[in-house]
């Protein structure tokens, strides 16, 4: 990036913000911060989350987490726990035979333990 702005900014997102979103309000130099934003946007550096819109009078609401589905229950790993609550999603989607099976497997594989050699006496 040419400009110090940008790179002020971009130094700033990594320490402050390393994996979360951000609005731009949160910056003391709006200015700079706005040509940091459209430079990183430039680079690839940046992942916009654009603004979702629907008919007039309709609301929408995005949150981005990484789950986990398992057979009985849902884990959140990361990102919305508090938001997520899957009881009133219904969804006429439904999985393949393959990805039932895939989900049907333990999420964390157990270590086995290693048997010790009994000291003869």
């Amino acid at each position: 990036m040419k400009s110090k702005h940008a790179r002020a900014f971009f130094h700033v997102v990594n320490t402050k913000y390393p994996a979360l979103p951000f609005s731009i309000r949160g910056f003391e130099d709006l200015t700079g911060a706005r040509v940091g934003v459209k430079e990183c946007l430039a680079h690839d550096l940046l992942i916009d989350y654009p603004v979702l819109t629907e008919k007039p009078g309709e609301y929408i609401a995005q949150f981005k987490a990484t789950i986990a589905i398992q057979p009985k229950s849902v884990a959140i790993l990361c990102g919305g726990r508090d938001l997520f609550n899957a009881d009133g999603i219904v969804s006429e989607k439904k999985l393949d035979e393959a990805h039932s099976n895939l989900i049907k497997q333990p999420l964390w594989k157990a270590e086995e333990k290693k048997k010790e050699k009994k000291a003869k006496e």
